[in-house]
This record gives structure tokens, sequence and C-alpha cells, in this order.
């Protein structure tokens, strides 16, 4: 994926020197916190697809940068909260900031994430694009409250499945596509072509991480395996197993009981692991990558729309 990014690395580098900018405090202890931080989470993705999106539309401005650095602040905001929420030790390998400085102070942490991410979208002087913001990060937080009353929920059906995801994940996803469109630098229909691209992409890559809860190495992913049905989350790859063994008596039963450490929900895991439902959720995860490569289509052929369309690849080979 780094390959993927090697033209927007030098701006990539400059949001997340943005970002510490704008977390530094005077406080010793508060920057202890922060410094915990770094480096970032994961490869920076969110601002990675409004700088491509940016530069196969004119160019990447400052403004860009800007609300780069405040979507990667509000996802690891994000991050934060559910790693406490899940209760969750590791996060790609490292210790999760609840465990290190304890609930409280991550939940705080959080916050001061967020408030730091409106205060630099503010900065950019644009309220279209400020109050996207703010909505996409309403969106988010019901589809994380949303997720949370669905679990255990048998009835919990595919199209809500989407909703969830769609809230939790993907429209973030969809704000970075679209950011340069907000921010003045795209037309109207290149706005809406790359909504599309960001929901399909955004989904598609929610599907993968749901796969790799279930079949990745816990070593690669850095967080044990099965953690989603564990804590009763239903999920593309369990709705499929579900679909394929209506009669699975063990279903019912273990999404009935409140403890993830129930010996048999080990052998549910691995039944899922081993069916057919992997596949099936993977072929839904490539739909969406098709309808994002799709929606490229708008935009002039280049080096960056061309590592946009590779990048729906690598999403879904994560899991190969």
């Amino acid at each position: 994926m780094l390959a993927l990014l090697a033209g927007v690395s030098p701006h990539l580098a400059a949001v997340e020197a943005r970002m510490g900018r704008v977390l530094a405090s005077r406080q010793p202890r508060v920057q202890t916190l922060i410094d915990g931080l770094l480096p970032f989470h994961g490869k920076m993705l969110r601002p990675a697809l409004l700088l491509l999106t940016a530069e196969a539309c004119g160019g990447v401005r400052d403004p860009h940068i800007g609300y780069g650095a405040a979507l990667e602040l509000i996802h690891t905001a994000t991050l934060i909260h559910d790693d406490l929420i899940d209760d969750a030790d590791l996060r790609r390998g490292k210790t999760t900031a609840h465990v290190r400085h304890g609930n409280t102070s991550a939940v705080l942490l959080g916050d001061y994430l967020y408030t730091h991410a409106f205060d630099l979208a503010a900065g950019i002087g644009d309220l279209r694009a400020l109050q996207r913001l703010t909505a996409t990060t309403n969106t988010i937080c019901a589809g994380e409250l949303h997720q949370q009353l669905a679990a255990r929920d048998l009835d919990c059906t595919e199209a809500e499945y989407d909703a969830i995801i769609y809230a939790k994940t993907a429209a973030l996803f969809v704000l970075a596509a679209q950011a340069p469109a907000l921010l003045g630098n795209a037309s109207e229909s290149a706005r809406q072509s790359m909504a599309d691209y960001g929901r399909a992409i955004g989904l598609a890559f929610q599907i993968v991480d749901d796969v790799l809860d279930y079949v990745g190495d816990p070593a690669k992913i850095g967080k044990p395996s099965g953690g989603d049905l564990r804590q009763g989350l239903i999920t593309l790859p369990l709705i499929r197993y579900i679909e394929m063994h209506p009669g699975d008596p063990e279903v019912g039963v273990l999404l009935a009981k409140k403890d993830g450490n129930h010996p048999l929900i080990a052998t549910l895991i691995e039944k899922v692991r081993h069916s057919s439902a992997i596949q099936a959720a993977l072929d839904e995860a490539r739909g969406w990558v098709e309808q994002a490569q799709r929606a490229l289509e708008c935009l002039p052929l280049s080096i960056y729309t061309q590592a946009l369309s590779d990048l729906t690849v690598t999403i879904v080979e994560r899991a190969m």
C-alpha cells in the first residue's frame, strides 16, 4: 500500500506534522499522552484518499492538508473510544490507550482529539466543509451506537449491517473522497462520483476487516481473532454462515450468552472461519470494489486516479 501512496507521501508527512502541532500541549503530562499516539495509527488512509483525489482534480492546497489532518484526528479518536468500548488490549500490536492510561484518560484523550479536529476544520474558513465534518462525526457515533444495540440480535439483517458499517466506517471515507470538491477544487459531478467511490471503498474496507476478524493472523492484524463474535457483534461472515447453516443450534445459544470467553465461542469462530461464508463475504467486498472503480471514470486518467483504483484492490487483498 505504501507504494500506492508514494505520489502524495510529502503531503501525508505535512498532514502528520499538522496533527502534531495542533495537538501539542504546554502541559507535560498531557503531552505524554499525545506522544503515545505517535506514530499515528495505520497508513493514514483517509487523508491519503483526500490527497490523491485532490491531486487527481487539480492539485493539493493547504486547506487539503488541514482537512486531512482533521479527518485523521476524528478517525484516531474513534479508535481510542472503540478500544475502550471493546475492552481491547491491543491495537495493531500496541497496547491501547485505556490500558496504558486508564479508562477516564482514554475517554478524555479521544474527546481532546475530537475538539481539536473541529477547531482545525473551523480554521480553514469553509463553513460547508466544517458542517460536513461535524455531521459525519454524528453519523459515526450513531453507527457505533446502532452496532452496540444490535449486538446478539439474530434478527439483524444484511441491510441493517450495511447501514451500520456505512455509518461507522464508510461515511468518513465518503467525506475524505469528497473533500476536494467541498473545498472548491472539483465539479459537482465529480463530487457525487467521489461520494460513490468513498461509499464503495469504505464498505469494502469494513467487510474485509470483519472477515479478518475471523481469518486474520493475530500477529499481522495486531489483535486476537474472533473479537467481534465474542462481543456478540453480527457481521457479514456470521450473517452468511447463518444463511448457509440455519439449523446450527450453537449460534443462537452462544449469542444469547454474555460471556465472550465461553469455550464454545471458539468452536463457532472455527466453524465460520472454515465455512464458505468467508468467501461469500469477500465476494461482496469485491462487488463494492468494482463499484468504486467505476465511480473513478469521471476523473481524468492520471497516476493519482490509477492509485485510487489500485487502492481498492489492495483492500480485498488484505484477506488473501
